[in-house]
Parts: C-alpha cells; sequence; structure tokens
C-alpha cells in the first residue's frame, strides 16, 4: 500500500474532505484571528502581487471564506443525522450482550443520540444559512436559537463520547496483562494420579496458550487504547468549540480556530487510517 493511494482515498472519502475543509478552515481563521500569522500573510500577499493589500479588505476575505468553508462542510452531515441514530440504536442493542458492560454501552447510546439531535438540527438551518432572499425555514431569530440548541447537543455528545472512551481504556489494558504461566498445578484431590497429570497437563497447555495469544495481541491492544485516548482527547479539546457558542466556556475566536485545527488532525487521522485499511484491503 503506498501512500498516494491512501491520500486518494482519504481525499475522495467524504468524511476525510470534510476533515480536510475542517483544517483548512481551521487555519483560516487562525490566520484572521492572531496578528503575527496576519501580518506575515499580508506581507506574503504583497511580495507576490505588488503592494500590500489593505488589512480590512483582508480580514473581509478571510471572514467571508471561513464563512464558506463552514456551509461547504455542512453538506457533507446534512443526512448524517440518521447514521448516528442508526448507531445509537445499534449500542442500545449491545446492551443486552453480557460482555458488553452497561454504563459504558449506555454512554455509547447517549453520545450517538445526542450528536443524532445536533446533525438533525444543524441540517434544518442549512436553508437559512445559504442565505437566499425570500427563503428561509426559521427566521434569523428562530435559526440562531436553533443553532445554539445544536451545539449543546453537540456538546453532550462529546463529553458522552469522551466518558466511554475514557472507560474502555482500563479494558483494553488488562488484555495486555499476561499472567505468568504456573510452574506447577496443585494435583486433583479424588482423581487418580494417571488423570491427576494428565488434568495438569491440559490446564498447564490452556494457560500457556492463553499467554501466546496475548502475547499476539498486545500489539493489537496498544493501537486500541491508543486510539482510545485520541478519541477521549479529541473529544475533551472540541468542547471548546459547541461551549464558547452557548456560553458555557469563555473563549475567543483564536482559541476556538486553535482548538478545531488541532482536533481536524485528530479525529483526521481516524479517517485516514480507516482508508488505509481499505486500500490494503482491495489490494
Amino acid at each position: 500500500m503506498s501512500t498516494f493511494e491512501q491520500a486518494i482515498r482519504f481525499t475522495t472519502d467524504s468524511a476525510g474532505m470534510e476533515r480536510s475543509l475542517r483544517l483548512v478552515q481551521a487555519a483560516v481563521q487562525i490566520l484572521s484571528s492572531f496578528a503575527l500569522p496576519f501580518d506575515l500573510l499580508l506581507v506574503a500577499l504583497g511580495a507576490a502581487a505588488g503592494p500590500a493589500p489593505a488589512a480590512p479588505a483582508v480580514r473581509g476575505v478571510l471572514a467571508a471564506l471561513n464563512q464558506r468553508l463552514g456551509l461547504a462542510r455542512r453538506y457533507f452531515r446534512l443526512f448524517r443525522f440518521l447514521e448516528a441514530f442508526d448507531g445509537a440504536q445499534k449500542a442500545l442493542a449491545q446492551l443486552t450482550a453480557p460482555s458488553s458492560p452497561a454504563d459504558v454501552a449506555w454512554l455509547d447510546v447517549l453520545a450517538r443520540t445526542f450528536n443524532g439531535m445536533y446533525l438533525l438540527l444543524e441540517a434544518s438551518t442549512v436553508v437559512d444559512a445559504l442565505q437566499v432572499p425570500g427563503l428561509a425555514l426559521w427566521g434569523p431569530e428562530r435559526e440562531r436559537r436553533v443553532t445554539v440548541e445544536a451545539q449543546r447537543f453537540w456538546l453532550l455528545a462529546l463529553a458522552c463520547g469522551g466518558l466511554a472512551a475514557l472507560a474502555r481504556i482500563p479494558a483494553a489494558l488488562a488484555l495486555a496483562a499476561v499472567p505468568a504461566t504456573p510452574a506447577g498445578l496443585a494435583p486433583l484431590a479424588d482423581a487418580p494420579t494417571g488423570e491427576k497429570d494428565g488434568e495438569k497437563e491440559k490446564e498447564k497447555e490452556t494457560a500457556e496458550s492463553k499467554e501466546a495469544l496475548r502475547r499476539r495481541e498486545r500489539p493489537n491492544v496498544r493501537a486500541k487504547v491508543h486510539k482510545l485516548g485520541r478519541t477521549a482527547l479529541a473529544s475533551a479539546i472540541d468542547i471548546v468549540l459547541p461551549g464558547s457558542v452557548i456560553g458555557w466556556i469563555s473563549a475567543d475566536p483564536g482559541t476556538v480556530a486553535v482548538a478545531m485545527f488541532v482536533t481536524s488532525i485528530l479525529t483526521g487521522m481516524d479517517v485516514w487510517e480507516r482508508c488505509g485499511r481499505e486500500v490494503a484491503a482491495g489490494k
């Protein structure tokens, strides 16, 4: 598998394209929010096109570009609420599985349900976001209220999703613990000597096979723990975005942009790895 093929799959995948646009949008907002990057941009534009353009004009271009990129990303999420609600239903079905901890399963159900509500409310405001004169579903005031409520659901989804990822890390680490192979096993009290030895040998072979299996699974466990930690970290940082809209978190646009930039990379890595597996599977 070549990196180029993986990059092609990533940039033609809907989730990969949305993450790419999100990263670009974050970079645009960083340029417009901090003095040093903005001044460097003015210098670069002046070097490329002669006299440096006026700062207000450049800020206007960046603001318009930020808005267009945000709208473009929403098209990729337009019907994702269906996927979220379907995932919530499947997570709810797993509550009956004895191997699934109920508390973690409930966190999954809540995270996916809250995310579905966020995506559904956001999808309902797309018509208003187009800003076509005479075409609106909610109207300016109600559209803003619906947007705030959508962000509230997103914050709850991030909190539940992050907690679910953290709750799964101890269980994943437990799989990596390899018990020492027993040097000897106590004989069965009421069994004949031959049966005792046979039972001891079978138990020893079983313990050795389990140990070998766990040793083989250690790299997979480490990868799983790394992915869970990355998910929890991305969810924790992403809370800044809806939190600032709702008013629960005090964050300026620059801080929000930096958080968006970091989480775009963290969450984009999951899509990148999935695309790599799909390319490898197609070989």
